[in-house]
């Protein structure tokens, strides 16, 4: 996200007009550019001087436009898109967009400053200001080999119950997960039943994370203020 945010050039292009003698081509994907992206975006050195709420309001539309349809585009198979995570995941991963997005135009520019806003305007956690680190790898090892020697019988076979114990987990994590992202924002309960039909569903999933990317941004600007 990051590498976005802190250099739309990158991907916008300079934002520059073509000089009158330049051909019909060029003049009119000029104008199909100005027109989809607007006459001013990030790459442009005007940039810095519009309000705040335009700047933002900027990545909020252009966010639900590319990013809230890709994240759409499951729904193609209605209510068979719920049984795998990648619409959730996308989903998520727009909404997260926008709120580093809008964290950067109130100053945030700082992605360790975005960890914080995307844990409670996704998922409405509350991160530690000082977590516990991380074990080394050796110590974790060992760890694992003491709670293994602790469990063990005579008859052996700790490998094997730590290769279950460890798959087990992990299915709980990966099932939090999908739990998880259920709860980022979301439109309405309508939009939501409609993505669940086939085909139109893309529409209705549309709608559903445009929604949800416009509610991350305004719960991130009310954070910041």
């Amino acid at each position: 996200m990051d590498h976005v945010l802190s250099d739309p050039g990158r991907w916008l292009g300079l934002d520059e007009d073509p000089p009158p003698t330049a051909p019909f081509p060029a003049r009119a994907l000029d104008a199909l550019r100005d027109r989809a992206l607007g006459e001013v975006t990030p790459a442009s050195p005007q940039w810095a001087g519009r309000p705040l709420d335009q700047r933002v309001d900027w990545w909020v539309t252009r966010i639900g436009v590319s990013a809230g349809l890709a994240a759409a585009t499951p729904r193609f198979a209605g209510a068979l898109a719920d049984r795998v995570p990648l619409q959730a995941a996308l989903g998520a991963s727009a909404a997260g967009l926008a709120v580093c997005a809008t964290a950067r135009e109130h100053g945030r520019t700082a992605p360790a400053d975005w960890v914080p806003l995307l844990a409670e305007v996704l998922f409405d956690r509350h991160l530690q200001p000082a977590p516990a680190p991380l074990p080394a790898s050796e110590e974790a090892e060992h760890r694992l080999d003491a709670d293994d020697n602790d469990q063990a019988d005579d008859t052996g076979g700790s490998g094997a119950r730590r290769a279950a114990r460890t798959v087990w987990h992990l299915a709980r994590a990966f099932f939090e997960v999908r739990q998880l992202l259920d709860e980022r924002p979301r439109g309405n309960a309508l939009t939501r039943v409609i993505g669940k039909l086939p085909v139109v569903g893309v529409a209705g999933g549309w709608l559903d994370e445009r929604a949800g990317i416009r509610k991350a941004a305004r719960r991130t600007a009310e954070l910041l203020r």
